[in-house]
């Protein structure tokens, strides 16, 4: 049983805020208004009542505002089919998440099982307008996609060039949905939206939880022969009473390129992946290993200049999740020859990842009221970009560069059992104020002639520049600055090349003990933002 046919079967819509439902007041909804899959009814909306005429009791929803159980349902169209069913399930939760819950899914399983349009919505009315003899009244306009305070826009193009746009509005007192395409779609476009709604579901369950979460793993899997890309917008407003500013999410994906952005009250990142050239692609045990290592620098960025937790979180996941499932595109042919074929002494100075760019920047914070211009800071960035040439398979060259930057600043106590009280007065002016400047590199290159390595190095280098001011009632007591640098070049040839004849086979202890040092040499070619573990290696 799928979802759709379920909730389908629901013989009760249950009313706003949890007000049972009676039998009567189901025929009522169900024999008037207009069917939801067809919204250019021009029937007026209607108001049903779905709890009890004289009931009194108030709830405190999540907006922060008490609403009257007895007030009536406004509909758009008749709630007659298992979409509205949900709906008015759902209103009953007065969060965004509960609001949204399984109705992405919902919405885009139906429409891909007879593309119909959808489109309905729900209002809580005013409990003082009374219904007509039959239950129901006219209404109020309805409340239209785009006007709420929790929007979602999902965007799906095929191939063939059909849009199909799925909206999502939730507001304090009303919820609408809305699936539409301007075409219409094969059986097989029909699959490949299916396959989505799982996917479309939990970046939405992700974007609405507090605190919010990226999830976007199934809508990087579409089948890129039948859908050209995906894009999803959702803005979010915070349950928390402290954040007055609304979450935000955009994404988008097709065969050449993966984006997403997220901005909230703690600040804001960005993750783009480049598609487009899958020669350098690794395998996936090579990625895995290649997104570890990512994850431990981010981590390591994090704890050296105080970053926020959470932020960091959804930035790992979301370069995890841009960076996982590769479509499975032909490596891209060099002008006038052969595909370029990488050999695996030339994977080994690789990632194995596509080229991206990533930043994460968020919010300063003035926290110290006596010095307003001395703030709490954290911006990262890293990136990466391959090159690939070569007239022939036998004279090719790679070349890879991999780039991080971390500023930050951040006030932290004298005493570690002290904690910070800043003020403005002076007595409160005890601690350090920390400012963090690093930079690090990491780039490898190969070079091939008439099919013999002529050329391999690898050249890191990882600068760290910590200045500390120390104050004491608002004096500066001590002002320092540490700087730490490091570099390290090493020449692979003799390390990759091959040291037999090309017509002599390897024997398996060969062929292992070669694997082996290729993913030694593979370990050593990330990142390194530590100038003293870069010495380390050195030695």
């Amino acid at each position: 049983m799928n979802a759709i046919s379920s909730i389908s079967k629901i013989s009760n819509i249950s009313p706003a805020f949890g007000t049972p439902t009676s039998n009567a007041a189901i025929a009522t909804a169900q024999s008037s208004g207009t069917s939801a899959q067809n919204p250019s009814s021009s029937t007026p909306s209607s108001v049903v009542t779905l709890g009890l005429a004289n009931a009194t009791t108030q709830t405190q929803g999540w907006y922060g505002t008490a609403v009257q159980a007895a007030a009536p349902l406004v509909w758009k169209n008749k709630p007659s089919d298992g979409i509205s069913a949900l709906m008015a399930s759902n209103f009953s939760l007065q969060t965004p998440a509960g609001r949204f819950s399984g109705l992405g899914a919902a919405l885009l399983k139906q429409f891909s099982s007879n593309g119909s349009a959808i489109s309905q919505s729900v209002q809580q009315g005013a409990p003082r307008v009374p219904p007509n003899a039959s239950g129901i009244a006219t209404a109020a306009a309805p409340l239209l996609p785009g006007t709420a305070d929790n929007q979602v826009a999902f965007t799906v193009t095929t191939q063939a060039g059909t849009h199909i746009k799925l909206a999502l509005d939730d507001t304090q007192d009303g919820l609408a949905v809305q699936i539409k395409s301007d075409g219409k779609l094969s059986d097989a476009e029909r699959s490949a939206l299916d396959q989505l709604a799982a996917g479309l579901q939990d970046a939405l369950n992700g974007a609405a939880a507090d605190p919010p979460q990226i999830k976007l793993d199934g809508l990087t899997q579409f089948d890129p022969t039948v859908l050209a890309s995906v894009d999803l917008h959702a803005t979010i407003k915070s349950s928390s009473a402290n954040s007055a500013t609304p979450q935000s999410l955009d994404f988008h994906a097709d065969a050449a390129q993966r984006t997403v952005s997220f901005n909230g009250q703690t600040g804001a990142a960005t993750v783009s992946v480049d598609l487009s050239n899958a020669t350098g692609w690794g395998d996936q045990q090579q990625q895995a290993k290649a997104i570890a290592s990512y994850q431990q620098q981010f981590d390591q960025a994090d704890s050296r200049g105080h970053g926020d937790a959470s932020l960091m979180a959804m930035f790992k996941d979301a370069f995890a999740e841009m960076n996982s499932h590769y479509p499975a595109t032909a490596p891209r042919q060099t002008a006038g020859a052969l595909p370029l074929i990488l050999q695996d002494q030339d994977h080994a100075v690789l990632t194995g990842l596509a080229d991206f760019s990533a930043s994460i920047a968020q919010t300063p914070v003035a926290s110290n009221p006596a010095l307003l211009d001395q703030k709490d800071g954290f911006a990262y960035q890293v990136s990466q970009n391959t090159n690939i040439t070569g007239p022939s398979q036998a004279s090719r060259s790679i070349s890879q560069t991999q780039q991080s930057s971390l500023q930050a600043s951040y006030h932290r106590p004298i005493s570690a059992d002290a904690p910070l009280m800043l003020s403005t007065a002076r007595a409160s002016q005890n601690y350090y104020y920390d400012q963090v400047d690093d930079t690090a590199s990491s780039a490898a290159g190969l070079s091939y002639k008439k099919g013999t390595l002529v050329k391999a190095s690898l050249d890191q280098s990882a600068s760290q520049s910590t200045h500390v001011l120390k104050y004491t009632e608002g004096n500066v007591a001590e002002d320092t600055t540490t700087p730490l640098q490091a570099s390290l070049s090493q020449d692979l040839v003799d390390a990759l090349a091959q040291k037999r004849k090309a017509d002599q086979a390897e024997t398996a202890v060969e062929i292992y003990q070669r694997k082996q040092k290729l993913s030694a040499i593979n370990d050593s070619i990330f990142l390194q933002a530590n100038p003293t573990a870069l010495r380390e290696a050195q030695a």
